[in-house]
This record gives C-alpha cells, sequence and structure tokens, in this order.
C-alpha cells in the first residue's frame, strides 16, 4: 500500500531492483530517470492531492486549429535557423526560467545566477538559456537566450527530416504488468505502454537531445549550470551536454531531501552513469551534500559540493534595514495543500489569540491564489492580522532576518531559516520526514497541528527559540570563486 513519499521511493527502489531499468535506452540514452521521476510525481499527485487522473493530455487540435498550429510551428523552422545563427560563444551557460526571479532593483532578478554573475564579474563570458515565456524588465537581459520556440521549429522540421533514436525496452512490458497488478497505477501504465514509450524516446526524446547537441556545439560552453534538471527538455538538454562532455551542474534551488527522488537514492546507477542526470551537485549545506553522496560516492562520475545559498550570502553581506521586525513568517505552499491545510483551524485561533504579527509568504507558484486566500483569511477574521503583500513581494532573506520565528509544512525555506539562524516549525509529517537532519540539530521542531497542545507547544517554541552561530558566507564565496576560474 502506497500512502506517503516514504512508501513512493521504497516502491521505486524495489522496482530498480526487479526489472533491468539501466537496458531501456534510446542511442544508448538511459530514460528510466525519466520514467522514475514521472512515475514519482504520478504517485504524489495520487495519494497527495487525491486526484484520480493526475496525468493531464493536451486534446488533440483538429480543422482550422490545427492549420493554424501547424502555420506557427512552420514560421518556427525559420525562426530556429535565425536564432542558431544569432548564438554566441560563452564559457558559461546558465539554465533556468522567470520562477527563479524575484522583483528587485526594479527588474525581474534571478536571485541565484545573477548574484554570481555579477559577483565575480562573469557577463562576458556567460550567458543564459531559460525555459517557457520570459518577462519584461529582466535583469542581465542581454544575456539572455530563450529555446522553447527554436526547439518547436527544430521538431516540427524533424518531421521532414526523420530523425529517430534507436530504442531498447527489454523487460519493458513485464514492468507494465507488474504496475497493471494494483489499480493505482492504471492510468500510468496506459499512458507509459511499450508503444508510447518507444515513440516518445525515438521522436521526442532523441530529436531533443540533438538539437541541444546543435546548440552546445554553436555555443561551446565549459560548464552548464542548471537550476531544476528534471524538466522534459533540461534532461536533454543535460543528456547532450553530458555526451559533449559539457561539465553539467545541478543548483540547489529548494529542498534536497531523502523523498524527493529527482535527488535521492539513485543506487541503480550505471558504471558511465545516466546521461540525463547533471554529473555535479552544488548545496546549500552540509546535510543536502551528504544526501546525495549516499549514491554520487559510488560513481566516480559524479560530484556533490558546498558553494552556499548565493542569495542567502549576498543579503548576510550586506547591511539591512527592515521596518519590520520580530513576526512569524509563514511559508506556504501551493497544491497539493489545501486552503485548509494551510489554514487549520489551530493556526486561525493562535493568530487570534496572540499577539504575535504573522507575515504569510505565498510561494511563487500560488501568486495567482492571493486575492483567494485574502478572501479566505477575512472570512476567517483574520486578515487584519497579518501581512500578505510585504511578506510575499520583500526579498525573503530579508524578511528572515528580522524574523521570531519560520513556520512551514516542508518548504526548503526551512534550510534557508537555519542559515539565517532562524528556528523552524514544520507543520507537516512530509516536513518532519524532510527535515530530521535539522531537527537533530534543534534548528527545526515538528508540531502536530491536529493536537490539543499545538498552542501551547508553538508558545513554547517562540519562548525557546533556538539561536545558532555559525557563519559559512566567506567560505562559500572562495569556493565559487575558484568554481569559475
Amino acid at each position: 500500500m502506497i500512502n506517503s513519499r516514504k512508501d513512493i521511493q521504497y516502491f521505486l527502489l524495489e522496482v530498480e531492483k526487479k526489472f533491468p531499468v539501466n537496458k531501456w535506452k534510446v542511442n544508448g540514452i538511459h530514460i528510466w530517470p525519466h520514467i522514475r521521476i514521472k512515475l514519482y510525481f504520478y504517485l504524489i499527485n495520487l495519494i497527495e492531492k487525491n486526484d484520480s487522473s493526475p496525468i493531464k493530455t493536451k486534446p488533440e487540435k483538429k480543422g482550422k486549429e490545427r492549420i493554424k498550429s501547424d502555420l506557427k510551428k512552420l514560421l518556427a523552422v525559420f525562426h530556429f535557423y535565425k536564432w542558431l545563427y544569432t548564438l554566441p560563444k560563452k564559457k558559461n551557460l546558465f539554465v533556468g526560467a522567470d520562477a527563479h526571479r524575484v522583483d528587485y532593483r526594479h527588474t525581474r532578478f534571478n536571485r541565484y545566477f545573477d548574484i554570481l554573475i555579477e559577483k565575480y564579474n562573469l557577463s562576458q563570458n556567460s550567458m543564459y538559456f531559460e525555459y517557457g515565456v520570459n518577462t519584461n524588465k529582466q535583469y542581465n537581459s542581454s544575456l539572455i537566450f530563450t529555446f522553447s520556440k527554436a526547439l518547436s521549429g527544430f521538431l516540427f522540421l524533424n518531421k521532414i527530416l526523420k530523425i529517430k533514436g534507436n530504442v531498447q525496452l527489454e523487460g519493458y512490458e513485464v514492468f507494465l504488468d507488474y504496475l497493471k497488478k494494483d489499480e493505482l497505477f492504471s492510468q500510468f501504465s496506459t499512458f507509459y505502454s511499450k508503444k508510447n514509450v518507444s515513440n516518445w524516446a525515438s521522436l521526442v526524446c532523441y530529436p531533443r537531445v540533438v538539437f541541444f547537441k546543435k546548440v552546445l556545439t554553436k555555443i561551446k560552453p565549459e560548464k552548464a549550470v542548471i537550476l531544476c534538471y528534471y524538466l522534459d527538455d533540461i534532461m536533454a538538454l543535460t543528456a547532450a551536454a553530458n555526451q559533449l562532455k559539457i561539465q553539467t551542474i545541478e543548483m540547489q534551488h529548494g529542498p534536497q531531501t531523502s523523498v524527493h527522488m529527482a535527488y535521492s537514492s539513485w543506487f541503480t546507477l550505471p558504471p558511465e552513469g545516466y546521461d540525463m542526470l547533471p554529473r555535479n551537485y552544488w548545496c546549500w549545506d552540509e546535510n543536502s551534500k551528504n544526501l546525495l553522496q549516499e549514491w554520487t560516492k559510488s560513481n566516480k562520475n559524479y560530484a556533490v559540493k558546498v558553494i552556499g545559498n548565493p542569495w542567502i550570502d549576498y543579503w548576510k553581506s550586506m547591511k539591512k534595514n527592515y521596518v519590520h521586525t520580530n513576526y512569524i513568517l509563514y511559508s506556504l505552499q501551493p497544491s497539493p495543500l489545501t486552503m485548509e491545510q494551510l489554514f487549520p483551524e489551530s493556526i486561525i485561533n493562535f493568530i487570534k489569540e496572540n499577539p504575535i504579527p504573522w507575515f504569510i509568504r505565498l510561494h511563487p507558484r500560488q501568486l495567482n491564489e492571493m486575492d483567494a486566500i485574502k478572501i479566505y483569511l477575512k472570512n476567517k477574521q483574520i486578515l487584519h492580522l497579518v501581512t500578505i503583500d510585504a511578506a510575499t513581494n520583500d526579498p525573503l532573506p530579508l524578511i528572515l532576518s528580522n524574523a521570531l520565528l519560520h513556520i512551514t509544512h516542508f518548504s526548503g525555506t526551512a534550510i534557508e531559516a537555519s542559515l539565517f539562524n532562524v528556528f523552524t516549525v514544520l507543520l507537516n509529517e512530509i516536513g518532519k520526514l524532510s527535515f530530521q537532519d535539522l531537527i537533530s540539530a534543534q534548528k527545526a521542531v515538528y508540531l502536530d497541528v491536529n493536537s490539543l497542545e499545538f498552542s501551547e507547544d508553538l508558545r513554547k517554541s517562540i519562548k525557546n527559540k533556538a539561536q545558532f552561530s555559525k557563519d559559512v558566507s566567506a567560505q562559500n564565496d572562495l569556493k565559487l570563486l575558484n568554481l569559475f576560474d
């Protein structure tokens, strides 16, 4: 029975023991990392969102709509050739999206990459690859190239070029038969049938790798530094870079926990490694490093380093004045958590009954829910007691540095809070499981929001909040400078 992320982890590790996952390839590229991560998120959506149909498919375009779509793709073919010609040669390729940016200096500022580029004078030798749609007023805008339209044009062109990958799926049908024994996997086993996976690997995945090989051969970077590698396009980019012997680096952008199966427990690594996985991991802290080293230490192709959190270290080095102090910072999280889970009656009552100000910070993926959250809190008669706009829009490090206490369910903000010597209260079993190291180090505690003693336990946590003094930002500066020499 699969009821938790720990159960999902155990299930995936059992699959890797039972089935020849390393024999599933397209032109020598292992595709198990893609399937594993898709299965991981599929199960999360089922058990945490109670979503009976977690795989969303787009309806097939017909008639005029299809003609219009094909015309756009045909124009994108011309865009591809023009775009490819304009690509410069750069030493450092930074791969991210607008989701990694914040509103800072009257621009959309990448809180990891822009810090590094500015601090170490990397602008002349660096460029951005951004997936998704760009926004206006981006910092370092002259360095930013988006590839989605060019990729769309290349894939449409490939219908004529007919670049196909040679697919091997030995034992895959036995794996599907195993899944079909449990109704839980019915949609997954249908969508990821042998035929569908073979077509995807041959006609979608491999052509994407070919696209990125062409692009990377033009740019000739020495390093590709990536934020969130496990998206489809970025895994193809990573595979292309690894095959071209370009150094691939995943920069930590959130929690890397024992049950996050994009980062944890890759114990079935083949000797040559997985091309879809970055070879190097830059972590915020020793706990994250130790987690990754559980599996990287057995394979010489992989390396892990603690380089700190550039955004946090940047704010630590500044003299900062903030008009607000001594508040509780509550870092929210989007789906699968419901409004009732984010704001149970125990939280509502605590805010009403205690004079401590609350700062409620929305996750970037919740920004379109701000009005709904405000209405919900207004109906609960606490909207006037909390601060949402400043908590969401002001820089997180500035808010953390002045917070009395930090509360979250299982956000990676718990790690960032510890770097600012701010104690975290975890409200969710996933947080309790994910941040055992912080709990053991007395930098965090788990409290059950449904307990009758919750309010008293929270008051005790506020009164007895831990303080930490170790500051590693100077060490991190030196490490980063060496990495970009």
